[in-house]
């Protein structure tokens, strides 16, 4: 199973963590392993992959049988697999209303996620307009730049916000919210009114309007933002927008068996 000469030939891989991802792989064909298995298998000194399955472990991915010596997966690679079932079902199911969000705006449109202090885009729909901004499934944005990741620091609990602001926030334009304190104000703005702005925060030019999806047990868990140059995101158009976003909100929400969704009438502001 060793493939030590492919990693020899590519500068760019890690050999120890391709030695560590080779002992997980292991596990996708055989429930538990004892340490001499997994050597045998891997054609490694029992000293080298004990070290491996020792910093696996204290990771929590795997977990040791204090009676039997064998090793399995841990919890957080349960956590991690359905986290990742939950995000492929918000891929897919916002799908449809991002399509229709797009053809209804014209304006490039997608759906983000919050993730180490980043707003990711897990779906994106271009606009049909001849000037448009372009999203990728994939990008990452600062999430106090972003719409995207304003509408989801806003609903995180105090001390998650409080790591989150500790790690400082970056300037990328004038507009761009750098003070702790204005960030709070901006996020306790946001959530009141159900809805986040970037007033060309990230990127000159280019403004971007969010609202919250919200899963199953009704928490704020992605969020739908619509992009578009600025001179096309005045006021009057801002409002209609938000009417519009939300609505394709909570269609997405509905669809994820967002309690609070039940009954809503998706056509309010």
């Amino acid at each position: 199973m060793r493939n030590d000469e492919g990693v020899s030939r590519d500068p760019y891989l890690l050999g120890s963590l391709h030695k560590g991802l080779e002992v997980i792989d292991c596990f996708t064909r055989q429930k538990s392993w004892s340490l001499a298995e997994l050597a045998a298998a891997l054609g490694q000194t029992k000293p080298t992959v004990f070290r491996i399955l020792h910093t696996i472990e204290a990771f929590g991915y795997l977990q040791k049988d204090p009676e039997t010596g064998r090793y399995s997966l841990a919890m957080r690679f349960h956590t991690l697999g359905s986290a990742a079932v939950r995000h492929e079902q918000l891929r897919w199911q916002a799908l449809p209303p991002l399509q229709d969000l797009a053809r209804e705006t014209g304006e490039t449109v997608h759906v983000g996620i919050l993730y180490d202090n980043e707003a990711i885009c897990v779906q994106a729909v271009d606009g049909t307009r001849l000037v448009r901004m372009h999203a990728f499934v994939g990008k990452r944005t600062p999430a106090h730049a972003s719409a995207l990741g304003k509408v989801l620091l806003a609903h995180l609990p105090d001390a998650e916000l409080d790591g989150f602001m500790g790690s400082g926030l970056a300037r990328f334009t004038p507009n761009t919210i750098t003070s702790p304190a204005a960030l709070r104000q901006a996020l306790h703005q946001v959530r009141a009114q159900g809805w986040a702005l970037d007033d060309e925060e990230m990127e000159i030019g280019l403004r971007c309007l969010g609202a919250p999806i919200t899963d199953h047990a009704g928490r704020p868990c992605a969020c739908v933002a619509v992009s578009a140059p600025a001179a096309r995101m005045d006021p009057e158009r801002i409002a209609a927008l938000t009417k519009l976003v939300k609505a394709a909100a909570a269609r997405i929400s509905r669809m994820l068996g967002s309690p609070s969704m039940h009954g809503a009438d998706t056509r309010a502001a």
